[in-house]
This record gives structure tokens, sequence and C-alpha cells, in this order.
């Protein structure tokens, strides 16, 4: 688990804390508590963009490796 992960769990469970405090109980505002499930979901969305460009660089060396096993099997047949 990378940080991101684990401060994703940590925001969640603060953000249901402080919304189950608002609506049983006198709380801060609703406004705290909003904040912290928009930061939860703002850390979840930028985990899952980050395994994206991650996930595309990978693409990206696949396709470079395609390309240069494509001209050596060219010059490979052109020899014979």
């Amino acid at each position: 688990m990378n940080m991101k992960e684990i401060l994703f769990w940590i925001f969640l469970i603060f953000g249901l804390i402080l919304l189950i405090w608002s609506v049983f109980g006198k709380s801060p505002t609703e406004f705290i508590a909003l904040v912290a499930l928009i930061f939860t979901v703002l850390l979840k969305t930028w985990s899952i963009n980050d395994r994206q460009i991650k996930f595309e660089m990978k693409l990206k060396n696949l396709e470079n490796n395609f390309i240069r096993l494509a001209n050596d099997f060219k010059k490979q047949v052109k020899y014979k």
C-alpha cells in the first residue's frame, strides 16, 4: 500500500465519523464533513490517475519494444 491509499482510508473514516456526528449530535458544521469527504474523493482520483499514467508508460515501452523487434526482423530478412 502506498501513502495515497493510506491517506484515502484515513480521510474516508474521518469523513464518515464527521458525517455521522453531524447527523446525530452537536458537531462542527456539515461543511467540514463534506470537505473531508470531497478531499477523500480527490485522493482516490489522484491515485487512479497515477496508476493510469504508469499503465500508459508501460504500454508506450511495449510499443517501442515491438517497433524495435520489427526493425530487427526486417534487417535479418534483408541479410538472408
